[in-house]
């Protein structure tokens, strides 16, 4: 096979929040580990969310996620390998190897001669000029999506672009712990709520890059937003009938980091009840001190008025209508059913999609994470650090 042999203890699949506690678990313990993770950096969801405390601490977890990812990368018994897709795993004789793919560098920098000729011809601005390195953002790509292109190729006058070439390596271990991580609720498909054709309705992933300050947002003093939660949860209709656990927590420290930034916003919460939340965490009671509205009702549908969202919803034995400039759909989380990991690993699922470790730790595979139900960051990480432990307990390493 081409490219290079990894053997490791532990294997761990997914770089997230529940694949990096383990990892750092376990390499603090002296045991090696390959951590395996598809996209082109550690840190899963995370690293699309921002911090809720930026004047007080609201506990989100974000940067302790960003710690674990500098201690993983900073650790020696532990080989990072991104962008990488699963070709086929076997199990002989107790012991795991994992046949892995990852695409090559587009750019040859050896060969690149940085014309800029590619980036004039690309025709979605996947090519870009930064730092005098020309960059590709895979992504954005035509030719790599599937679509017909290769422009940049064809005016390449060194012959230095290559958009389709990969790299085969295996991985190999005593112990596997999965930590694939789970899926935001595609809003599109609750059709009633407007994603995608009314124009102000997002999702509580955009409302992230808003607070980044990647994309803009009809949000300011004097303004109307509205939060409607649980967009793919608790339904017999679609998305899934469990609760996701996480969104209100989610979605009311999102709503007290807007009304710190513009105290003049005005905010409504839709809710069918609060859960996952405690006195610990002080959310409620921090809640308790704005003037934020909080409504016990799930909307009906969002449509068009007068160019702005307006929300429908049932109001005791009424039906009310409110018009807002922004409404944010908390999405849920949902099993990645199409996980080639999990299939080929042949590991049962509850009957709503998660995974169960049921006959698993016999054959030295832990789970960990959200990819056996919904679980905020403080508890994916606790999840992870057990995993670990039971994978050394596994392979008979001290783990007291």
């Amino acid at each position: 096979m081409a490219g290079g042999k990894d053997i490791a203890k532990v294997v761990v699949v997914g770089g997230g929040p529940a694949g990096l506690a383990c990892a750092a678990e376990l390499a603090v313990r002296g045991v090696s580990v390959a951590l395996l993770e598809k996209r082109g950096s550690l840190g899963g969801r995370v690293q699309d969310l921002s911090c809720k405390g930026k004047v007080r601490c609201r506990q989100c977890d974000v940067c302790r996620v960003h710690r674990l990812r500098s201690q993983v990368l900073a650790s020696e018994l532990i080989t990072v390998h991104t962008r990488v897709e699963l070709e086929q795993v076997e199990r002989n004789n107790g012991r795991y190897r994992f046949d892995l793919v990852r695409p090559n560098d587009a750019i040859n920098a050896g060969l690149c001669s940085r014309c800029g000729k590619c980036v004039e011809a690309c025709p979605t601005g996947a090519m870009t000029k930064a730092a005098g390195k020309i960059v590709l953002d895979r992504n954005s790509c035509r030719s790599i999506q599937g679509l017909e292109c290769e422009r940049c190729v064809s005016v390449c006058p060194v012959g230095a672009i290559d958009l389709f070439g990969e790299e085969h390596l295996s991985v190999n271990g005593n112990a596997v712990v999965v930590a694939t991580g789970s899926l935001e609720f595609p809003a599109s498909e609750e059709k009633r709520l407007g994603f995608g054709e009314v124009s102000g309705v997002m999702t509580s992933m955009d409302l992230e890059s808003f607070l980044e300050g990647k994309m803009d947002a009809d949000l300011e003093n004097g303004k109307k937003a509205a939060f409607i939660l649980c967009v793919g949860s608790r339904s017999s209709s679609v998305g899934t009938p469990k609760c996701s656990s996480v969104c209100c927590k989610y979605s009311l420290r999102q709503a007290l980091a807007l009304k710190e930034m513009f105290p003049k916003l005005s905010i409504t919460m839709f809710i069918m009840d609060w859960r996952g939340l405690s006195d610990d965490d002080g959310l409620l009671r921090e809640l308790a001190t704005t003037d934020i509205q909080v409504v016990r009702s799930r909307p009906a549908e969002i449509f068009s008025e007068g160019g702005r969202p307006a929300v429908r919803y049932e109001s005791g034995n009424d039906v009310e209508c409110q018009c807002y400039d922004t409404v944010v759909l908390s999405v849920g989380l949902m099993p990645d059913l199409d996980d080639d990991t999990l299939s080929q690993m042949a590991i049962p699922r509850d009957p709503w999609g998660d995974l169960k470790d049921e006959n698993c730790a016999d054959r030295g595979v832990f789970l960990a994470g959200s990819c056996r139900g919904p679980r905020d960051i403080g508890h994916c990480v606790a999840d992870g650090i057990v995993a670990a432990h039971h994978a050394m307990k596994h392979l008979g390493v001290d783990h007291g």
